[in-house]
């Protein structure tokens, strides 16, 4: 008998830990990145679409289980060159806009959308000729997938976005990737969605007249 109701114990534990989880409203994201850009063309510097390393860093406010809000900022350096030629660029990103997320069953796996507007903004400077600077509109829509290693810490090994941005006098497109780590703050206790919703009980009713 008691043995059973060990059992019994056991299963209500493990029942009430996968039927409310803990998760983070807020999240800040930090780490490598990469854009190929057509920046550089059809400017007096370089006729030539090129990649740049920098940064990217993001932090991320869960209003659900599903839905949230990024606020984005990113910048890349490179001095890249041709013939006698060497541009010194700077090249900077600012974006806001919503993210949904999808998580697995075990919450490890956690893949997401996005969909951000904001500003960029360039600086090109070269030893040959002028320098140029030029602020406009940009937007990125791009998808990644974060692993969670532990309850304060995520890894994201992947984001992939396309970019625009309207820098005069043309609109650039490029691709970023980035990567780096996730950490997670002020958790709030959820229900598990997987979880099948308890029977809805019969509304109370007159009580049957005996015939």
């Amino acid at each position: 008998m008691d043995r059973r109701l060990m059992v019994m114990l056991v299963l209500l534990v493990s029942s009430a830990i996968a039927g409310a989880r803990d998760e983070p409203r807020l999240e800040a994201f930090g780490g490598y990145s990469w854009v190929t850009t057509s920046l550089l063309q059809d400017t007096v510097f370089l006729q030539a679409r090129t990649g740049f390393s920098g940064w990217n860093s993001s932090l991320d406010w869960n209003t659900t289980h599903n839905l949230g809000f990024v606020a984005e900022a990113s910048g890349f350096l490179g001095t890249p060159s041709q013939d006698d030629s060497t541009v010194r660029t700077r090249y900077y990103a600012f974006l806001f806009g919503p993210k949904i997320t999808h998580h697995n069953r075990s919450d490890k796996v956690e893949v997401f959308v996005h969909q951000l507007f904001g500003a960029s903004h360039a600086t090109l400077a070269s030893n040959s000729s002028r320098s140029l600077t030029a602020s406009g509109f940009a937007l990125a829509a791009g998808f990644g997938m974060d692993f969670v290693v532990r309850k304060h810490v995520s890894l994201r090994p992947v984001q992939v976005d396309y970019m625009i941005s309207q820098l005069a006098p043309h609109s650039q497109n490029q691709f970023r990737v980035s990567t780096g780590v996730v950490f997670r703050w002020s958790f709030v206790n959820r229900r598990d969605p997987y979880q099948d919703p308890p029977p809805n009980h019969p509304p109370a009713g007159n009580p049957k007249t005996a015939e």
